[in-house]
């Protein structure tokens, strides 16, 4: 069986006196697909952030944060960031550097790890997303869809080992959320990435049928703990 490239135990932060949000067991191999569903304000953007690193973790007993086989440690912000191909991250709205072009917003990240560029991939990317005839326009010329969509070709452009996804099309019309999220998944497979999805949307669409991450509500001492792992049992 493939080693996974995400692999987490007991991932969590307090975010406030009386609550805390905990990856207790998670698991992806390559390929694979996996949905945070669950209520709204119960952490899944938080779970996001703890397993890119983008947050600082509280260092819970059985902490164990790795992904693509390589231990994250805690407290050194230099080595904490995964590179473009092994972590691509959609948030829910786009994050795109104001005073620089669609193309340049793509290149970015594998700009600053100094990773080469697959002209075709890139090609590939920017025709199927609809990217092609807007690569000289900056962000304020774009509507939201095409700024969202320069997300997913920066996210996936370095073909990451993971892609995570924070409700990806919530900032969307009716209109273009299946269109999206059927590219999405498309490019995803294409480029073989884990993907996990923290989404409360997902019961139809490209990701229905998913498999889900458990989540749970455990209250201890006066803090409720929202607790996420994968559907096996936490170890």
């Amino acid at each position: 069986m493939a080693a996974s490239i995400v692999h987490i135990r007991n991932l969590g932060i307090q975010l406030s006196q009386d609550f805390a949000v905990v990856v207790e067991k998670l698991d992806l191999r390559r390929g694979e697909r996996l949905v945070l569903d669950a209520p709204s304000g119960a952490g899944k953007s938080t779970a996001l952030g703890l397993i890119s690193a983008g947050m600082e973790d509280s260092g819970l007993p059985g902490r164990v944060h790795q992904i693509g086989g390589q231990a994250i440690e805690r407290g050194n912000r230099a080595r904490r960031f995964a590179k473009p191909d092994v972590l691509g991250f959609v948030l829910q709205t786009n994050t795109l550097v104001p005073y620089l072009n669609t193309l340049e917003n793509i290149r970015l990240p594998m700009q600053i790890a100094a990773q080469k560029v697959d002209p075709q991939w890139e090609l590939h990317l920017l025709t199927v997303l609809g990217l092609d005839p807007l690569v000289d326009r900056l962000p304020t010329a774009l509507s939201v869809g095409q700024r969202q969509r320069v997300s997913i070709a920066r996210a996936l452009l370095a073909r990451p080992l993971v892609l995570l996804l924070d409700e990806p099309v919530a900032s969307l019309d009716p209109g273009n959320v299946a269109r999206v999220e059927g590219l999405l998944s498309e490019l995803a497979q294409e480029a073989q990435s884990a993907v996990l999805l923290a989404s409360h949307q997902a019961q139809s669409g490209v990701f229905a049928l998913a498999k889900r991450a458990r989540h749970r509500v455990y209250e201890h001492k006066g803090v409720t703990y929202s607790l996420f792992c994968d559907t096996e049992a936490a170890a």
